[in-house]
């Protein structure tokens, strides 16, 4: 296995570890918060996302944020589109990756979005 590849391993292992630990904390806030549907028994990571959002209980809307930033992150390492942009496909600089691994977007797009955000 190539150096990138074992690194690449190391981060999909890393970020599919956050994960569980996210679900699992997501859970049991969205338990503590009484806002479980008594007929979900063992709900899927979506349902839970969705529990969480609809409480607009900002420590769950947070979990949550993040739980879908590390599954997204985690999907596009197994499609192997990791480290593209979202949205123009070209590369996000890798010191950003290093600073948060779950960066969806390149430096030009994250700015071109703050500007049609802070400018509508």
């Amino acid at each position: 296995m190539a150096s990138s590849e074992r690194t690449q391993h190391q981060l999909q292992q890393d970020l599919e570890h956050q994960q569980q630990a996210l679900l699992t904390s997501l859970k049991q806030a969205i338990a503590a918060n009484e806002c479980w549907h008594e007929h979900t028994e063992n709900p899927e990571m979506n349902e839970l996302l969705s529990m969480a959002k609809s409480t607009h209980e900002p420590s769950l809307c947070e979990l949550a944020t993040k739980l879908e930033k590390v599954d997204a992150a985690v999907c596009t390492l197994k499609m192997g589109m990791y480290g593209l942009c979202a949205d123009c496909e070209e590369a996000i600089e890798p010191e950003d990756l290093l600073t948060d691994p779950t960066q969806a977007r390149c430096r030009s797009c994250r700015a071109h979005s703050r500007y049609h955000h802070d400018h509508n």
